[in-house]
């Protein structure tokens, strides 16, 4: 069955409509497709639900090492010779591992439609894994990991995904360790590819100037052959948390915080409501609370901010400052101060108003390009928010009202689920 919904772009002056389809391939394929003929290009956007949370144990790192050599060459084509293709054929194919998925892009110009998803598909279903390419690029990742220990910020995150989410796999490194990285064979990648590569866990958004039946067909050759494994790779939910505050010395002149505290998952009814606080708490740049009283008004940091981290079955509010050692503990106490201000007082009718202008207005920044399209129409499946999803957001965002978005403030926002990861050299209180 095919649903068709319209929404209109206010980015264009004549209001042009545009379609998008749910279309399904002969074995079964389901994605979501606009056709958009402004541009000769074709984008498609997808993810596989897993990524590094299904790590073999002992060898954590490898699902970004094996999406790192995907462009490294296929069955008939050397890394040389794969690459020299992608750029006579103007093509873009990318690939990356996150938390929960593995998320990938490809981009074609129109009339190397054919030759660009033939590549493609050797890429995703037929990847050499040449001892050598691994090898080199295994020293790759282990250079990488060294360089992250020595860098601050890098340093910080990783430090803070440890201790915050304690048991779960989120506090593992994306990349691995020196140890993990070495310990994963050849043998290791192959059958991983195959466990993360299977058609229950894909979703797909498609867009651009090529019509309905090709993108069918050239969809069913990238994907056809995969497999499935009737697993689901969707995250658990975080069962604990950490509270308090950690701390990891580094001699630097400055020390890097990030805080995190629970959130919700993606699709929760209570979503938007709780974005809408946190742009008012740290997420509106300039504007927000966070910025206004702890950098603007006291200059106690270089920059704060917030923003939530939303998954599907969890989620968690996530923000950060650098400060001078020596600002390392007020700046922390002035966090607390705006956090339980926020629970007790909660936001203004000003502010509500000016949150809701913002996040209808910057829908639109979706729509520049066939890119940023595909990965909308991927997202939205991706975290199952509805085929009406289009019509339906702006409606949600105009119902909140001063004493729903601060109902939702009053039960989410709560000091003493606060955690505050240090790195750095602070002077003690």
């Amino acid at each position: 069955m095919r649903f068709i919904f319209l929404f209109f772009l206010l980015i264009f002056k004549n209001l042009d409509a545009f379609e998008y389809k749910n279309l399904k391939t002969n074995s079964g394929i389901e994605f979501w497709f606009v056709e958009d003929k402004s541009i000769p290009i074709v984008s498609v956007s997808f993810s596989f639900r897993g990524g590094s949370s299904i790590d073999i144990k002992d060898k954590n790192g490898i699902s970004n090492l094996m999406t790192s050599l995907l462009d490294e060459g296929t069955r008939n084509l050397t890394s040389k010779q794969f690459k020299n293709e992608m750029k006579m054929n103007g093509m873009k194919l990318s690939f990356s591992t996150q938390k929960d998925k593995i998320d990938g892009v490809f981009q074609i110009i129109s009339a190397q439609a054919k030759d660009g998803f033939d590549l493609f598909y050797e890429a995703l279903n037929h990847p050499s894994f040449n001892e050598v390419d691994i090898n080199r690029v295994k020293r790759q990742v282990i250079s990488s990991i060294k360089i992250d220990e020595s860098d601050l910020s890098t340093l910080a995150s990783n430090k803070f995904n440890q201790h915050f989410f304690k048991d779960h796999v989120f506090s593992n490194n994306i990349k691995g360790s020196e140890e993990s990285i070495k310990n994963i064979t050849r043998t290791d990648l192959v059958n991983f590819h195959k466990r993360s590569f299977v058609k229950n866990n894909l979703v797909i958004g498609v867009a651009g100037n090529i019509n309905v039946n090709k993108i069918k067909k050239y969809i069913e050759l990238v994907f056809g052959e995969l497999k499935d494994n009737q697993q689901n790779y969707s995250i658990k939910q975080f069962k604990a948390l950490s509270v308090g505050q950690k701390m990891f010395e580094m001699k630097t002149p400055q020390s890097s915080v990030l805080f995190g505290h629970p959130g919700l998952e993606r699709n929760n009814e209570n979503f938007f409501a709780l974005r809408i606080a946190n742009y008012i708490l740290g997420g509106g740049g300039f504007q927000s609370r966070l910025y206004k009283n702890i950098r603007e008004k006291k200059g106690l940091v270089y920059s704060i901010y917030s923003y939530l981290l939303s998954y599907e079955n969890d989620g968690v509010i996530v923000g950060g400052f650098q400060t001078r050692n020596k600002s390392v503990f007020q700046t922390i106490e002035n966090v607390k101060n705006e956090w339980k201000k926020l629970n007790k007082r909660g936001i203004t009718k000003s502010e509500l108003d000016n949150a809701k202008a913002y996040f209808n207005g910057s829908f639109t920044r979706n729509f520049t390009s066939t890119l940023s399209i595909a990965r909308l129409l991927q997202v939205v499946q991706y975290y199952e928010l509805g085929a009406d999803y289009f019509i339906k957001r702006e409606k949600i965002i105009n119902s909140l009202n001063l004493e729903k978005v601060n109902g939702i403030i009053s039960e989410y926002f709560s000091n003493e689920k606060l955690f505050f990861m240090i790195v750095g050299e602070p002077e003690k209180k």
